[in-house]
């Protein structure tokens, strides 16, 4: 592994310079003391100084170190510059985190403020590898790739992942990773945006790129070079041209909406000439002083008059660019270039605790199926199977609820609750009508014109199948 310097001395450190040899015996050192399992149990003091070491940022004692990283030479990590000494005692450079059976080496944050700064696996990072729709392909593209989370995930699925970024420690970092976890079929190439993959096409795209919606340029890894939204948009209207016919590109965004304006259109105007189908999901929106908390409360720390100085700084240049609201979300497109395109989106409130890519593929098809039914009524002869189908809410106002993945949630009539608690894939949705309208008492139209409203909606939304659907609706 080269060495890639940072251009400010003193800040970051350099990207450690290890080769296979040793990047496989320091994986084997993580195994050996369970560094990787989770639930996280201390049972050994060697799994204690990892954990000093590389999660919490501490020192240890250089015996403690030696003999923790036997075999590998105490003296050899220290100059490769994985390790430093600092003062009589042993402190690591890097962060090591545990994610999906991976080990990942990042920066700490004490450097974040470094233009050459690579983050560790936050939040966001974590949202969008469990939305990714994970099937066997030819080639990903990871689109700013940081220290490579999406690349080695992807790589498990992919003959070969394509790791892009501007910051060269970024993909130094990747490459390292893709080395300690023994995967080799990935390529990094710098450059910013498209600019490294011009001409190729993709069957899946991930990108968590800057995004958040601040006057401040400063933080490359996170916030945009153009004004407000018009990066992310910019991003957005460009990636169908890199995709092949029915691949998939899964991006985080925010987004900028007027108070009084529907919080997807803007992202609707933005894709609608792209010849892509669209599911786009929204988790919520934030007045600017929510945002604002959101983003600058772990920056300023203790510091309360620092805090003040940029909330009234981020303030004015909001009101100044007339920004009311601002949403989050992600957005999932698909190339398609035969036919009328759709555009699908929902509000999810909740956070996203499992994998979510099967339940993606099951929209997108759901969605294509909708869009062959020209009549609703059509619907009344089918029989439908319950697919992670829950109900909530009150007996007033049912609630048919996601049970996995993104939690999409949709208000349906009483009678369509007691309706879609009988789905058992023998009986047509007109049958059970039929039967409920004899037990309850109501009339089978009334019932019938709210059922049909909501059994589509749920079919939108994933949590019931037809019986008759191809399997890649299931």
């Amino acid at each position: 592994m080269e060495r890639v310097l940072s251009g400010h001395a003193g800040h970051v450190p350099s990207v450690p310079n290890l080769g296979p040899s040793d990047l496989k015996t320091l994986r084997q050192v993580f195994d050996s003391y369970g560094y990787d399992r989770e639930p996280y149990q201390p049972n050994s003091e060697g799994l204690e100084v990892l954990t000093r070491l590389f999660a919490r940022g501490l020192s240890v004692e250089p015996g403690q170190a030696r003999q923790s990283f036997h075999p590998l030479d105490l003296d050899r990590l220290i100059d490769s510059g994985l390790l430093c000494e600092e003062g009589r005692r042993i402190k690591a450079c890097f962060q090591a985190q545990r994610y999906s059976g991976l080990i990942f080496l990042s920066d700490f944050f004490r450097w974040e403020n470094d233009r050459d700064f690579v983050l560790s696996i936050g939040p966001a990072g974590n949202y969008l590898a469990r939305l990714t729709i994970r099937q066997w392909i030819k080639l990903t593209l990871d689109l700013g790739c940081g220290c490579g989370v999406q690349s080695l995930l992807a790589a498990r699925h992919s003959d070969k992942v394509i790791a892009t970024d501007i910051n060269p420690r970024a993909l130094a970092l990747t490459r390292l990773n893709a080395e300690l976890n023994d995967i080799h079929n990935i390529e990094t190439r710098q450059g910013s945006y498209f600019e490294p993959v011009n001409g190729q096409r993709f069957d899946l795209i991930v990108a968590n790129l800057p995004y958040v919606i601040t006057p401040e340029k400063r933080l490359i890894y996170r916030n945009d070079d153009q004004p407000g939204d018009a990066g992310m948009l910019k991003r957005l209207r460009e990636i169908p041209a890199y995709l092949k016919d029915g691949g998939f590109a899964q991006v985080l965004i925010n987004w900028i909406h007027a108070e009084d304006q529907e919080p997807t259109e803007p992202i609707r105007r933005t894709v609608e000439t792209g010849s892509v189908d669209v599911w786009l999901v929204r988790n919520g929106s934030k007045q600017p002083d929510q945002y604002i908390e959101m983003w600058l409360k772990h920056q300023a720390g203790n510091d309360t008059r620092q805090f003040e100085r940029n909330r009234r700084e981020w303030l004015r240049w909001y009101q100044k660019n007339h920004i009311e609201r601002i949403a989050l979300g992600a957005i999932t497109m698909r190339r398609r270039c035969s036919g009328p395109n759709w555009f699908c989106a929902a509000e999810v409130n909740t956070n996203l605790e499992d994998q979510a890519g099967k339940q993606f593929l099951r929209l997108f098809a759901a969605q294509d199926y909708l869009t062959g039914i020209d009549d609703t009524k059509a619907l009344l002869n089918k029989i439908f199977i319950p697919v992670d189908l829950d109900f909530a809410g009150d007996e007033d106002q049912p609630v048919a609820c996601a049970s996995h993945g993104s939690r999409f949630e949709a208000k349906i009539s009483r009678a369509s609750r007691a309706v879609l608690q009988k789905l058992d894939g023998t009986n047509s949705l007109e049958k059970l009508i039929r039967t409920f309208s004899r037990q309850s008492g109501l009339p089978a139209k009334e019932i019938q014109n709210d059922m049909l409203a909501d059994v589509r909606e749920l079919l939108k939304l994933g949590m019931i199948l037809p019986s008759d659907a191809s399997p890649g609706i299931k």
